[in-house]
Parts: structure tokens; sequence; C-alpha cells
């Protein structure tokens, strides 16, 4: 800096201050509405607990839609060479809760409530592109498609994350593409 253009005290002082919100992060994420239950929300906090200290219960979002996201690449893999994008006997969406081995969509009297999630571009995209899919062959909404990408997040926990300590997204993604793909 030139003598001309010196620090004021108070910029210098309002530097290190910490700053109040959300903590910033490497790629900005994008706001998505979907309608959850109160037990979803819960889940989404007990996905967050369970998960090693590194992922935070911000990521679970993203985490779900990573794993919904990777069992449709599996589908379309298991499909190749047909001109369908899942399997003939998939007929709604209880068919492919069926498929997946989850217990059939709940539908408890609990009111769903609208709320944001905050999701990294690429995973906004990948909900985008399966909602579509899924809406076009069975009419479901994009609340509908984010509830079964926690059910199949809360699967790959209890059943084939075997507590390997990842500690990034990065390495939970490459975890579940190693498991389904």
């Amino acid at each position: 800096m030139s003598r001309s253009q010196k620090e004021s005290t108070l910029a210098a002082l309002l530097r290190d201050r910490p700053r109040r919100g959300r903590p910033p992060r490497e790629v900005s994420r994008q706001n998505v509405y979907v309608a959850l239950s109160r037990n979803q929300k819960e889940l989404v906090s007990v996905l967050a607990r369970r998960l090693p200290d590194g992922i935070v219960r911000a990521d679970i979002p993203d985490l779900a839609i990573m794993v919904l996201s990777t069992r449709m690449e599996g589908l379309r893999r298991a499909t190749s060479g047909r001109t369908r994008e899942i399997p003939e006997g998939i007929t709604d969406l209880e068919s492919l809760y069926l498929l997946w081995d989850l217990p059939p969509a709940k539908h408890d009297g609990d009111e769903k409530r609208w709320t944001s999630i905050r999701v990294s571009p690429q995973q906004a995209i990948d909900l985008g592109r399966v909602h579509g899919t899924l809406n076009v062959l069975f009419g479901a909404t994009r609340s509908e498609v984010f509830a079964l990408a926690l059910e199949l997040l809360e699967q790959f926990v209890n059943h084939d994350y075997a507590g390997v300590e990842a500690a990034s997204l990065a390495e939970m993604r490459e975890r579940i593409v190693g498991v389904y793909l």
C-alpha cells in the first residue's frame, strides 16, 4: 500500500472480526424448496449425528441426492441397450421403493411444511434430472423425490456405510459410487 491508500483503523479491526451468519462454502449453495414432515426433518438431524464429524447437517441434502442419483444411474446402466429408462416392472413410485428394499413411503398424518434445503449446484442439477424423470413416469413431486433420497441415504448409512470414516463430501461420493456402481 502506498501512503495515500492507508487502511483505516476501523477497517483493520473489522477485517479479522468473525462474521455472523452461515459459514462461507467453497461452492455457493442454492435453495431448493421441498415439503417435509417433522419426521423427515428429524431424520436429517439423526443422519447428521451418525455420520463423521467432517459431514455436518447442511451436507445431508447433498449426500441424499448423491445416493439417489447414483442409484438412478445404476438403473440406467441395468437397462442400457433398451429404450427404457428404468426396468419394466417398475410401474409407480412404491415399486421403486420395493426394488431398492426400502419400506413403502410413509403417508403418516404428520403435516408437511415447506422448507428450503441448500444444495450444491451439481446436486441441484441431479435432483432436477431425477425429479424430471420420476415426474414424467409416475407424477412424483420434488418433495416425494427428496423423501426417497432421504430414505436411500438412511439405508446407505444403516447397511452399506460400515463405519468408514470419510471426512469430506468428495470422499463420501467416492464411497457411494463404489458401493452402488
